[in-house]
């Protein structure tokens, strides 16, 4: 079947084309210092592209000037959609979008039918540059100790690396030398926030005072985002107050947290060293990473809607109810339907290959060893997966077999295990099915 009548494999193609060239320039000598091997120019450009942040290398050690900007671009191509900056280009071209295309990218933003999908686009660009050009001036003031060129390309990276949820840092240590800035902090959480908010209800909320209306996909936006950042700060709070915040000061606590408690659903920004957290917090982190963003944003995860939508689906069954119902709207069973294969989907996929990264990555390692590497070679393999890009320290030490499984990850993670799905598999031709039979549960 040709890949016109797929058109979900449009955006497939495209990461894979991206990370095939991000590869390539990578490998060159001028982009690094000392050469990178294929399998971490691989990593590296597949890292970028899916804008997860995990690093094999030192970001602004190992990296060239050339290299920096290669990795900046691929995140920006990668954070707005490939699907988008190739409209973009054919609309400027006075090119026609196919049908197929605009099934594609409606898909990808999760946008309806009846919306245009040329005014979405430019409203997308336009959104990004105004954005990223806000957080770099705010950063230019705080970067003050750095050479002036320097701190300006320290600004812009940052900006566009906070914005697109990537987490990369041109720091070793990423933002912790500034965890109790309250200007760095704020725009950090604030471009994370807009990244990973979604792009069709961040303009919602710009029209809000002209439509006065939010659709129910806002709301619950709106709703889980709120939640999630409330709940992570919390349980971070009570969890490591005489842990890894003893010694802060009060507001540094509350600052620390809630720039935590934003980046771990996709940011990838740390201003603590995660090697020092608690297992109970570092757990409530792989839950707030496996959930993620908001979807048709920057951000990776099952997305905040997804969970929404599982947790409705049980709390109405278990009231009795037939449909699911909230903020007196009933969503589709197709909604549900979907909801839950992502879900599905996703645990299977995190299960089958959590456990053979375990397996490469433990091989060698004495029983005890490997017992004591299981919850950071797991919060590894689900940062790869939400595209958070946060690490307890171990993407460094990875072998050569691990940083292929993970790049595999981090791009399964990125398009949605779904979209693989529908890009591979062809649809059922015939809707007869077989006859019921009942099984006991429970």
């Amino acid at each position: 079947m040709p890949m016109g009548s797929r058109p979900m494999l449009y955006p497939v193609m495209g990461f894979l084309i991206l990370i095939s060239l991000g590869t390539i320039l990578l490998s060159m000598p001028f982009s690094s210092n000392n050469g990178l091997s294929f399998a971490d120019a691989l990593f590296m450009a597949t890292s970028a592209s899916c804008v997860n942040g995990l690093a094999v290398v030192s970001v602004g050690q190992e990296l060239s000037l050339a290299g920096q900007c290669i990795l900046m671009i691929l995140m920006e191509t990668g954070g707005i959609g490939v699907m988008a900056l190739s409209t973009i280009i054919m609309l400027l071209a006075h090119s026609k979008i196919n049908f197929k295309q605009q099934s594609a990218l409606i898909s990808s933003y999760s946008i309806g039918d009846n919306f245009n999908i040329s005014y979405i686009i430019k409203r997308v660009i336009a959104v990004t540059i105004a954005v990223e050009i806000c957080g770099t001036i705010i950063l230019f003031t705080q970067f003050s100790d750095l050479p002036l060129a320097q701190r300006i390309f320290f600004s812009f990276f940052h900006a566009i690396s906070a914005f697109c949820n990537a987490g990369f840092s041109l720091w070793d240590n990423s933002m912790q030398s500034f965890s109790a800035n309250m200007p760095v902090n704020a725009i950090i959480m604030f471009l994370i926030i807009c990244g990973s908010f979604g792009f069709l209800s961040l303009s919602e909320l710009v029209s809000f005072k002209k439509n006065k209306r939010l659709t129910l996909h806002t709301k619950l936006v709106l709703a889980m985002t709120f939640l999630l950042i409330t709940v992570g700060m919390l349980l971070m709070l009570k969890m490591e107050w005489n842990g890894v915040l003893s010694g802060r000061s009060f507001s540094d606590k509350i600052l620390i947290s809630l720039f935590q408690s934003v980046t771990a659903r996709s940011g990838g920004y740390s201003t603590v060293d995660f090697a020092s957290l608690g297992v109970p917090f570092l757990f409530a982190m792989i839950l707030l990473m496996f959930i993620g963003a908001n979807p048709g944003s920057c951000g990776g995860g099952i997305k905040t809607t997804t969970a929404a939508i599982i947790g409705l689906l049980g709390v109405n069954r278990f009231l009795g109810r037939k449909k699911t119902q909230v903020f007196n709207r009933t969503i589709p069973e197709e909604t549900i339907d979907r909801a839950v294969r992502i879900f599905v989907l996703s645990v299977v996929f995190i299960a089958i290959s959590g456990t053979l990264f375990l397996y490469v990555e433990t091989t060698n390692s004495t029983a005890q060893i490997g017992q004591g590497r299981f919850l950071e070679l797991f919060f590894e393999i689900v940062s790869a997966f939400s595209t958070c890009g946060l690490s307890m320290g171990a993407t460094e030490n990875l072998t050569g077999a691990g940083k292929i499984l993970i790049s595999v990850v981090m791009f399964v993670g990125r398009l949605g295990p779904l979209v693989l799905v529908q890009a591979v598999v062809l649809p059922p031709r015939f809707g007869a099915y077989y006859s019921e039979e009942n099984v006991m549960v429970g």
